[in-house]
């Protein structure tokens, strides 16, 4: 039976023009660990795909397929599937028979929802899901206990389930946007984050983020936020703070104390002063304030001796400051 699959899948390759690309000898093709079909125009693949049984990596990125066979569910040694930029539209009812997978990549598609079975993909460490039509997730997501990297930014997820706290080993975190007015609690237990986005929401409050004392990038831009209402001192780690586009009247004391701060953005905000211990910032490099109701500095701005790029136009008639480090301002 798998023999006659591995024959039908090898007529399949000469018919589509990619013996240049993939073997046809029989036995060649059931050796076959990596299968790169990259960018080949492709509209369908046959289901006698399940007959590669030692397959660990599979290449489908930058087609139109707009579904998966149900034989790739078949694949028990497939380790890294890339999806990205097709059609899809759904997947297989039983994906998540994919056993020892560890690395999906299935941005750019037409996804709306995932298969019950999508959430037996325990082994996952990597998923990315960016740039597709889901809604929503399933409390099932809980189960991905392993993941380190999660990417499901531009979709139409409105609320997310409450089921982030065992996922300990998650440093990367991208959300950006989607429609969530909320986050929930369980986020702020995600031990290992050093990366979280957050970006074109319409976040009006945050839960704690205190937590997070490995977070290195924290991405707010474009959401509803009035405030800032934690401690900005735990987050001991953190370099790119990002807070533009959203309804801000003031910075919490709090940020001066983010030694380790490089990269500083509050743009378009509503912000009248900032705070006097700004210039404890001791390691910022740029510092993006444009577009505030500022009218002037404190006075310990001048301590900001490591300050190199600086943009402060659209304020209330703010001069230049006098930082010799200063290598580039918006304003003369």
């Amino acid at each position: 039976m798998l023999s006659s699959k591995l024959v039908d899948f090898s007529r399949w390759i000469k018919s589509n023009g990619l013996t240049s690309v993939v073997p046809t000898d029989i036995n060649a093709l059931k050796k076959l660990l990596v299968l790169d079909l990259s960018k080949k125009k492709l509209r369908e693949l046959p289901d006698s795909i399940e007959a590669l049984e030692n397959l660990n990596v599979l290449k489908l990125s930058g087609n139109r397929l707009k579904t998966l066979p149900k034989g790739i569910c078949k694949l028990k040694k497939l380790r890294n599937l890339q999806c990205e930029n097709n059609l899809l539209i759904e997947l297989p009812e039983d994906f998540g028979d994919l056993e020892s997978l560890l690395i999906l990549n299935l941005n750019g598609n037409h996804l709306k929802t995932l298969p019950k079975s999508f959430y037996k993909l325990t082994t996952l460490t990597r998923l990315t899901i960016a740039t597709n039509l889901l809604v929503g997730l399933d409390d099932e997501l809980k189960n991905f206990t392993k993941l380190l990297y999660l990417s499901l930014d531009t979709n139409n997820i409105k609320k997310l389930p409450d089921v982030f706290g065992k996922m300990k080993a998650l440093y990367y975190l991208d959300l950006s946007y989607n429609k969530l007015t909320s986050l929930p609690d369980s986020i702020s237990k995600i031990d290992e984050l050093e990366t979280l986005l957050l970006e074109g929401n319409q976040l009006a409050k945050l839960p704690s983020l205190e937590s997070h004392d490995m977070l290195i990038r924290l991405n707010l831009n474009d959401n509803e936020l009035c405030e800032l209402d934690f401690d900005f001192s735990h987050l001991e780690d953190l370099q790119i703070l990002t807070l533009d586009n959203n309804q801000l009247v003031e910075l919490p004391n709090s940020i001066c104390e983010l030694q380790r701060l490089r990269h500083l953005s509050f743009s378009s905000n509503l912000i009248t002063h900032l705070p006097n211990c700004i210039g404890e910032l001791e390691n910022l490099i740029e510092l993006d304030m444009e577009d505030n109701l500022l009218h002037e500095f404190p006075t310990s701005f001048s301590k900001l001796k490591k300050l190199k790029i600086l943009y402060m136009d659209n304020n209330n008639g703010l001069s230049k400051p006098d930082i010799k480090s200063l290598e580039f301002c918006d304003v003369e």
